[in-house]
């Protein structure tokens, strides 16, 4: 998706998620070396991409993947191709800064549109880029269904099922998605 954003415009929600993380970590680094001022800065900046992304990243059902330049939407129910993108509803819940109802909505959205079991595999998102006006970039070149083009894709597919591995596990002792 290396042409959403070319022109300095778009956003990443799944990115956001990613800095959340980032700026989390990195004020437990700064709290361990005394830095409290930075501690403090890195926290504020992390709760502030936390509201933008509840804000302005949530679709309903799940979280859209990005915005491009123009301001329209990538990843939401509105769009023909890429409706759902996997790495966006796994990183809100590894990142921590998902509001805990919208991403247990939003894995059982990947889970039932994006696993699929009979296949063994985890789509990255669906239905793939095709014949539709979006163009995110070169993922685009792919055939549909290959690779990032609505295939499985190795680190989304592991984002995912580490983003299930906690409601599996208390899948087993009778609380699913509790």
């Amino acid at each position: 998706m290396n042409i959403v954003g070319v022109h300095g415009k778009g956003e990443s929600v799944w990115l956001g998620f990613f800095l959340y993380e980032v700026l989390v970590q990195f004020s437990e680094i700064a709290r361990m070396r005394g830095d409290t001022s930075f501690v403090e800065r890195c926290r504020l900046e992390a709760e502030q991409v936390r509201r933008n992304i509840e804000q302005h990243g949530w679709d309903g059902e799940w979280y859209r993947r990005a915005y491009f330049d123009d301001g329209s939407p990538l990843g939401s129910a509105s769009n023909a191709e890429c409706q759902i993108d996997s790495i966006a509803q796994s990183w809100s819940v590894l990142s921590g800064a998902g509001d805990a109802a919208r991403s247990r909505k939003a894995m059982e959205a990947v889970d039932k549109r994006l696993v699929r079991r009979d296949h063994a595999l985890i789509q990255l998102l669906d239905p793939p880029f095709d014949k539709s006006t979006l163009n995110p970039g070169y993922i685009k070149g792919y055939v549909p269904g290959v690779r990032e083009n609505g295939g499985q894709y190795t680190h989304g597919a592991i984002w995912a099922a580490m983003a299930f591995a906690p409601w599996a596990t208390r899948r087993a002792r009778g609380s699913y998605l509790a």
